[in-house]
């Protein structure tokens, strides 16, 4: 389906009715090679790669290694690639982390004026000069509305003015629940990190445990928050308002 023809507000009705597993055919279904699953490793990532692994696609599966992951996570990404046999991409910022340190004086990740800047170089910058290469992907993310703040009104199709092509979040209506029995109907490997206390995972200078009755994004750059301001994304999915 060439993109002048395609109605995305048909096409969002349309998936609203399908289920997670079904709007992923559809994307492959529709766009072909040009669907790309960008993977964190955490629960919805891990749901979505086995949905690409049951659905037998050849697609990439992108993930961005920052430099500064957990070690878990990069043993989970092995672990995955190697038992579901998936297209698995990895891509690096163009600054190793001490040569970013040497550059800036500092750790960018310790400040608030520092952070922004952090989070573009080594987390959107290489996932959009990956991007660039293609001809207007369609990135798949696992965000859902459940997690407030701009992904409230998150819909399962929505443009990505960086690339001139889509996003789609097939999950945009799952609850924690539903990838809590997603995960155990399929027995899921899950990030080792979760039986810790922590509940979003990015990078580990930037990311903490969380207290009983915290919000489950309050462990992401708990270091620079001052009572309730502070960042919230990283910006690399658009629908957060990165606007690159």
């Amino acid at each position: 389906m060439a993109d002048a023809v395609l109605d995305s507000e048909r096409a969002n009705a349309d998936l609203a009715q399908l289920s997670a597993k079904d709007r992923v055919r559809w994307a492959v279904e529709t766009f072909g090679p040009r669907v790309i699953l960008l993977s964190s490793m955490q629960r919805t990532s891990l749901v979505l790669m086995h949905m690409a692994h049951e659905l037998d696609l050849t697609n990439e599966i992108l993930f961005v290694d920052t430099g500064y992951h957990f070690a878990e996570t990069l043993r989970l990404r092995d672990q995955v690639m190697r038992q579901w046999r998936l297209n698995l991409v990895t891509v690096y910022p163009e600054l190793g982390t001490d040569e970013q340190e040497t550059r800036f004086g500092k750790k960018l990740y310790s400040c608030t004026d520092g952070q922004p800047e952090c989070c573009r170089m080594r987390k959107e910058e290489p996932l959009l000069r990956h991007l660039a290469e293609k001809s207007a992907p369609v990135l798949v993310n696992g965000l859902r509305r459940e997690e407030g703040g701009r992904r409230a009104n998150l819909k399962p199709l929505g443009r990505d003015l960086r690339t001139k092509g889509y996003q789609l979040s097939p999950l945009f209506d799952w609850k924690s629940s539903d990838i809590d029995t997603y995960t155990a109907e399929h027995r899921l490997p899950v990030h080792p990190l979760y039986a810790k206390g922590f509940a979003s995972i990015g990078c580990s200078p930037c990311t903490t445990p969380i207290q009983p009755g915290e919000d489950e994004r309050a462990g992401r750059w708990r270091h620079l928050r001052v009572l309730d301001a502070g960042p919230q994304y990283c910006g690399i999915n658009f629908s957060d308002g990165s606007g690159i």
